[in-house]
């Protein structure tokens, strides 16, 4: 759909504009940038706005999208706030005049539908796992419901990451059923010298996420501490407000084994130099981090979340565990095995290939263009 009528009538390049809540590091301003950055390649006028600047911001830059930066949709969380975000929001799509608004991030999902709704413009919102299930805190749960369940009735179409997300949604009700899509996440392949090539040597492992709810790097590191006979070196990606408490706590359990690197602009690179990659969390959508671990060819391990076992597939090319007591022992096994590491990893190199390919993920997102822009207003 690169080139077609635009929704103002004559045949233009099909606008679109993308609305983030912030545009630091995270699984769904990853997302942002490899769609942004694959529809631009596609030749699609793309935009991108959000909260806060950062890094995913600088790499739409990058790929040619044009970027700007909203401060009131950074701080949507009380109604003053989203009063001034739906003022703000709203003179950006009067400017861009978007066919599309696309929505990723619970504030920024809930502001743009409404904001889209009061000019008339379809807008797709991306659901990067539901806050309100189990593992969220109570008030995040409830306010996150009420959010989704407004949301959910003034958007044009709701995309989920997995069957599995989608079929919760449908039982809270806080999408209409025909307004629901699955499209799973999807990147760019790495060149072949950034997949990783397994030994035998003593295994690194490495956790990719910010430091903050859900994650829940203090489990890794308990679980990490119960094999200090073995040898193994751990790496933390990433930065966030609980990074100074887990530093404490790794450096104490687990001494010069353990390294924190902060934020990274080079995590494929850095990936190629491990083995085993983990996501331990207490709720997930489809974790990119994961997704860039199987690119990698890495041996991944991660909780038993839904979103997890949609990645791995049957027969699983990863790694599940419930609690921390079958994380540390998942960890024994692949750390002290090095066959069956690396066996894992071929796995998850090869379920990526064949299932997670940017170019999958445009044109299932295409689709859902097409079908909002031949919808009725308002339908």
């Amino acid at each position: 759909m690169a080139v077609e009528m635009g929704r103002r009538g004559g045949v233009v390049s099909v606008r679109v504009l993308h609305v983030i809540t912030k545009g630091d590091v995270g699984g769904a301003q990853t997302h942002v940038v490899e769609l942004a950055g694959a529809q631009r390649r596609a030749g699609l006028d793309v935009s991108v706005v959000a909260g806060t600047d950062g890094p995913a911001l600088d790499r739409c830059r990058a790929a040619g999208c044009r970027v700007s930066v909203l401060p009131s949709l950074g701080l949507a969380r009380t109604r003053l706030w989203q009063r001034d975000a739906l003022r703000d929001l709203g003179a950006v799509i009067d400017a861009t005049v978007p066919d599309v608004v696309h929505a990723h991030s619970s504030n920024a999902g809930f502001v743009a539908r409404l904001a889209c709704r009061r000019r008339h413009v379809p807008c797709v919102y991306t659901a990067h796992g539901w806050p309100f299930q189990r593992g969220a805190a109570w008030r995040q749960r409830l306010l996150s419901f009420a959010g989704e369940f407004v949301g959910g009735r003034v958007g044009d179409a709701v995309i989920c990451l997995t069957d599995a997300e989608a079929d919760r949604a449908r039982r809270a009700r806080v999408v209409r059923p025909d307004r629901l899509w699955v499209v799973p996440n999807g990147l760019a392949d790495v060149p072949g010298e950034l997949v990783r090539r397994h030994d035998a040597g003593a295994p690194g492992i490495v956790m990719v996420a910010r430091f903050a709810p859900p994650k829940r790097q203090q489990d890794l590191i308990r679980a990490a501490s119960r094999m200090m006979d073995l040898d193994f070196t751990l790496t933390f990606v990433g930065e966030g407000p609980e990074l100074d408490g887990c530093r404490a706590a790794g450096v104490a359990a687990l001494g010069d084994r353990v390294v924190f690197v902060g934020h990274r602009d080079d995590v494929p690179a850095l990936l190629a130099g491990q083995d085993i990659l983990v996501l331990w969390s207490a709720y997930e959508g489809l974790p990119i981090s994961v997704l860039e671990g199987m690119r990698a060819g890495l041996c991944c391990v991660g909780s038993d979340l839904t979103g997890l076992r949609a990645l791995f597939g049957e027969p699983p090319c990863g790694l599940v565990g419930g609690d921390v007591d079958e994380l540390a022992a998942l960890l024994r096994r692949v750390v002290a095995e090095p066959d069956t590491r690396a066996e894992f990893g071929r796995r998850a190199r090869a379920r990526f290939l064949a299932t997670y390919s940017s170019d999958a993920m445009v044109a299932s997102v295409d689709r859902v263009y097409d079908a909002v822009l031949a919808a009725e207003p308002g339908s």
